[in-house]
């Protein structure tokens, strides 16, 4: 086998490993896989208005929600991981965009504590993570107002075509299961 043939097969071994610890869709909080995504215009890191009809002009979109960038170290680490893998996702036809309720200044300095290039959205007021109905409702103190972490996979239509998570806030949706979710849009 060649390289590229047996790195291809390494990788949706690992996807179809990821894909037996994930939970059912219709268990994890938010709007159901059919649904259409509610638009929303949000501030990304350096202050610029980013909408999801501009995001979807230019292709499908991977939404994905976490706690916080400052504060919660499971989020720092699906960061990362997703930057990491940020050159296979793109590859897979999907813009990744992550949204938490952290002020556009705390998603400043995250992006450049963790070296992120993907647009970090502030949605302070919690306003898109209750459309999308991924709000913790038993958060409280500081963590009010944050999302369970969830990824939807939207489609140029604005149609969600897939919803990635885990029940928890410890274990996250993989790289490779946002992949393999984009795969399936074309």
């Amino acid at each position: 086998m060649t390289k590229s043939v047996s790195a291809l097969l390494a990788f949706f071994l690992a996807a179809a490993a990821f894909a037996a610890d994930t939970a059912k869709p219709e268990t994890l909080p938010g709007l159901a896989v059919g649904e259409r995504a509610p638009g929303f215009a949000l501030k990304n890191s350096a202050e610029a208005e980013i909408s999801l009809a501009s995001l979807l002009a230019r292709g499908p979109v991977a939404l994905v929600f976490y706690r916080s960038a400052d504060w919660c170290p499971f989020c720092r680490k699906q960061l990362q991981d997703l930057q990491k893998n940020l050159t296979a996702i793109e590859a897979a036809g999907v813009q990744l965009v992550g949204v938490s309720y952290d002020s556009t200044v705390t998603l400043a300095a995250a992006a450049a504590k963790l070296g992120l290039t993907f647009p970090l959205l502030s949605d302070a007021g919690s306003t898109i993570i209750d459309a999308f109905g991924v709000r913790n409702a038993d958060a409280k103190g500081r963590a009010a107002g944050i999302p369970h972490p969830v990824v939807f996979v939207i489609d140029r239509q604005g149609v969600i075509r897939a919803k990635l998570g885990r029940e928890g806030y410890r274990d996250r949706a993989e790289p490779a299961e946002i992949i393999a979710a984009a795969a399936k849009l074309k």
